[in-house]
């Protein structure tokens, strides 16, 4: 059998570029005021702030806040999401909605009824929103008789003539600490803005700037005009220059079919004995489905049938297609900081869905872990610079995609029900031979290890 086997069935890299910064985005802010009487979703002291103007009968908004309750949940409290209303006259009754959450947000509910409008969509009449107030346990009289009376008029108003004063005119539109972007924006693309601007925020405060005031620091040479269309424009087109400047090279070479690579456990822990003589090391994205198969269907079967010969390490490599894989390695790693490493990869696979800091910290409470110390883990930079190495190495040595297996050095890329399994019982009919022959049973994976192609000799530079 050919040593190494590249397979179709795989979350691919060059579906999308490295999320690996080189240059800085040095686009136009804008002065955007913050008021206390804003609702606001995030940190307290974040070191990204958005205010965004939406419209409730406005279905891109209505996905845009998709997205930002997505971001909120991967960042954290770095980053504050304030909500402004900018609404269209008589656009499917907005004024009535913006109103209503208004009203709701006198009585404590604000984000509450801001989830039910948006999800709703369509007409806001009075039995719609009156049928909203009462699933929330309002005060129901209260409610219509500030929706009837214009209590909340003033504050509509007020937002709708600071939009019109930044020269706002389409909806959605955010502005990231004083950068403008105008439309629904994706959530990779949101992810470029909102890492770049951490990175700024983080030497601001490097530099003696209070988490507490960075915002206001930022708004000072922030410009007090009204917004362009090609200041949005140079935006994305700086994000699409960055991205381009991260990406890898065109052509990955792909390990060869009739050698071993030295690819070695990194600092995870080992599922599995420390002197198993066969070693697969696996490069998993968390939200690639097909590491998900691999660990349900070949995986977890695999281990438990060769239990005490066979052992697995993870190596980590988030894609940039999948836009919350970063921090759900981060939150693998930080996991094994207390020990906890596989019950937080476990968990991590079985979910089928949007994966967040809400998640994380859910199963951190499962586990007994220590929260507070989790999170610091997961934001600490030596978490992230973990992942960052895993990621090098899986481009030096040319793993395209995820999963990839490193069965005592042979590769395999992507899954394919069986040859996983086969491989391994190849390598240990191998080692078997090895042990036979005098080898130590713990020397069988070094000395195979030792044969191997060095990373300093590995296809990409």
């Amino acid at each position: 059998m050919s040593l190494a086997l590249v397979l179709g069935t795989s979350c691919v890299k060059d579906d999308a570029p490295e999320q690996a910064p080189t240059i800085r985005i040095d686009a136009e802010r804008y002065r955007v005021d913050r008021s206390d009487e804003d609702y606001v979703k995030g940190g307290q002291a974040p070191l990204v702030t958005m205010v965004v103007f939406t419209d409730f009968a406005c279905p891109p908004c209505a996905r845009s806040w998709t997205v930002l309750d997505h971001l909120l949940e991967d960042y954290g409290d770095d980053l504050q999401v304030v909500f402004r209303s900018y609404t269209v006259p008589g656009f499917g009754r907005g004024e009535q909605a913006a109103e209503a959450a208004y009203a709701a947000g006198a009585q404590g509910k604000f984000w509450e009824m801001h989830a039910r409008l948006f999800a709703q969509g369509g007409d806001f009449d009075r039995p719609t929103l009156r049928a909203h107030a009462d699933a929330l346990g309002l005060d129901v009289p209260r409610f219509l008789d500030e929706l009837d009376t214009g209590v909340h008029t003033a504050r509509r108003m007020r937002d709708r003539r600071a939009a019109t004063a930044l020269g706002i005119t389409g909806l959605p539109v955010m502005f990231v600490n004083g950068l403008y972007m105008a439309g629904f924006v994706e959530e990779a693309t949101l992810h470029g803005i909102v890492d770049e601007e951490l990175r700024r925020a983080r030497a601001l405060v490097d530099d003696g700037v209070p988490r507490a005031e960075l915002y206001a620091t930022l708004m000072k040479n922030a410009a007090s005009k009204r917004v362009s269309e090609p200041a949005a424009d140079e935006l994305r087109k700086q994000l699409a220059d960055k991205q381009a400047a991260a990406a890898p090279p065109t052509t990955i070479i792909e390990p060869r079919g009739d050698a071993r690579y030295r690819i070695e456990p990194g600092t995870t822990p080992l599922r599995g004995p420390a002197d198993a003589p066969v070693l697969i090391v696996a490069f998993t994205d968390f939200q690639c489905p097909f590491c998900r198969r691999a660990w349900k269907e070949e995986l977890q079967p695999l281990l438990a049938r060769h239990e005490g010969d066979v052992a697995l390490a993870i190596r980590e490599l988030p894609l940039p297609i999948h836009v919350a894989a970063m921090g759900a390695a981060k939150a693998a790693i930080a996991a094994g900081k207390q020990g906890k490493f596989w019950e937080m990869h476990d968990r991590l696979l079985a979910h089928d869905g949007t994966l967040g800091r809400s998640n994380f910290v859910t199963w951190v409470r499962e586990l007994g872990m220590d929260e507070a110390a989790f999170l610091r883990a997961l934001d600490d930079p030596a978490t992230a610079a973990e992942v960052e190495a895993d990621v090098r190495l899986s481009n030096r040595v040319g793993v395209n995609g995820t999963p990839g297996f490193f069965v005592n050095g042979r590769y395999i890329g992507g899954y394919d029900p069986g040859v996983l399994d086969s491989v391994v019982t190849e390598e240990l009919a191998r080692a078997n031979e090895m042990i036979a022959s005098g080898v130590p049973r713990k020397e069988v994976f070094s000395r195979t290890m030792a044969e191997a192609i060095p990373e300093s000799e590995f296809p990409n530079k």
